[in-house]
């Protein structure tokens, strides 16, 4: 498991591996979810995939052509020298990419088991397939079941945070092989405009403590309240924000503000407000709070980092990704270590976070991540038909 099979009868050859080495590697980049409508609006609600295509094309080296679904019809849509081929079924779908003759096979999600058998099959054997994981969870018992049975034409997965366990539930469940191999790329980089002006904007607070994300279990907004409340002694002028969209515990969040007394009026519920806009409330912020107890990436944290924002956040694996040496995590669902979390954060240069992300977290280090993948996919392919 974890490398792709060998097959017989497979249709088209490949040059030489010592030829192909030398030229900018193919790379057939799939989306599977079905749009509908104009292939350009679908395009556009894609930024994370423009974005790393525009970036890989910067970076040079790598040609990726883009594969997805289409309800009604096939359609080529091409965009900023890019483009983006649909099909009407997963059979024409896989039968296109391997027409395009790629040197790796990258596939975001982890659902579409029936399209990677598909794409296996339409495949030469010595093209790797890698899959990338965005957030899915592990699913029931059919799922993994079907995983079990193409895991082992899969040459790898990529994951936010790999290196520090991201991957375990999954491997736990037998979805993927414990010998499988595992790369570390980041889902997204920041999807603000760079440079971009925005309104003004001020924070309550000394430090300002932004919390961003849905008020539902697995966000923890109420460890960000006792965490808030537990740091107050030696952070007496912090007021806390929490910008939320999903109200579904927000009875429960406003029970635990009102039972901090006079402190509640230092904690405040903000509506949602337009992605457009958040780059103004980065800005405004000193801290980032971020008490998730699970996450496929963390979008806000990364975007947070761009703008200067101090991180204290759970010490779950892409946030371990994603920060890296900035910052310390802390325990999921520990107030008090959150808290030293939050008093560690005021100290913290907004010039470091700056630095961090432009050094880590940018899309040029997307592109030099996805990069290292294809290409050690495919020096392993050379060397394997040699």
């Amino acid at each position: 498991d974890g490398a792709p099979s060998r097959r017989s009868g497979a249709s088209g050859r490949h040059p030489s591996g010592r030829a192909r080495m030398m030229l900018p590697l193919r790379v057939a980049m799939v989306m599977p979810p079905v749009v509908t409508g104009d292939p350009g609006a679908a395009v556009a609600r894609w930024p994370t995939v423009t974005r790393t295509l525009a970036a890989m094309r910067t970076a040079g080296e790598v040609d990726v052509q883009v594969f997805g679904r289409h309800r009604d019809r096939d359609a080529v849509w091409s965009c900023d020298n890019d483009t983006y081929s649909f099909s009407a079924t997963d059979q024409l779908l896989a039968a296109a990419v391997a027409s395009a003759r790629p040197d790796v096979g990258h596939v975001h999600g982890l659902s579409a088991v029936r399209l990677l058998l598909r794409l296996h099959r339409a495949l030469p054997a010595t093209v790797p397939i890698v899959v990338q994981h965005h957030g899915e969870p592990v699913p029931g018992r059919r799922g993994r079941w079907a995983h079990r049975l193409v895991r082992r034409h899969l040459a790898g997965y990529l994951f936010t945070g790999a290196a520090d366990g991201q991957a375990q539930p999954f491997i736990d469940a037998g979805m993927i092989s414990p010998r499988a191999r595992l790369f570390d790329v980041l889902e997204s980089a920041s999807l603000l405009h760079d440079g971009a002006e925005h309104e003004p904007r001020s924070l309550a607070g000394n430090p300002s403590i932004l919390w961003v994300g849905r008020l539902i279990e697995s966000k923890d907004p109420l460890c960000a309240i006792d965490a808030f409340h537990a740091c107050a002694p030696r952070l007496p002028h912090a007021q806390l924000h929490l910008l939320a969209t999903d109200r579904t515990l927000e009875p429960m969040v406003r029970a635990r503000i009102a039972a901090l007394g006079p402190a509640a009026a230092a904690v405040h519920v903000h509506d949602p407000v337009a992605h457009t806009d958040m780059a103004s409330w980065y800005a405004a912020a000193d801290v980032y709070l971020s008490t998730s107890r699970r996450e496929g990436s963390n979008y806000s944290l990364i975007e947070a980092l761009s703008c200067g924002c101090a991180p204290a956040v759970s010490d779950i694996p892409p946030h371990r990704a994603i920060v890296g040496s900035l910052a310390a995590p802390f325990g999921v669902g520990d107030a008090h270590a959150a808290a030293e979390a939050i008093v560690a954060a005021s100290t913290l240069p907004r010039a470091a976070a700056s630095a961090h992300s432009q050094q880590h977290l940018g899309w040029p280090a997307v592109a030099r991540q996805l990069r290292d993948v294809y290409s050690t996919l495919a020096y392993a392919r050379v060397v394997n038909i040699a």
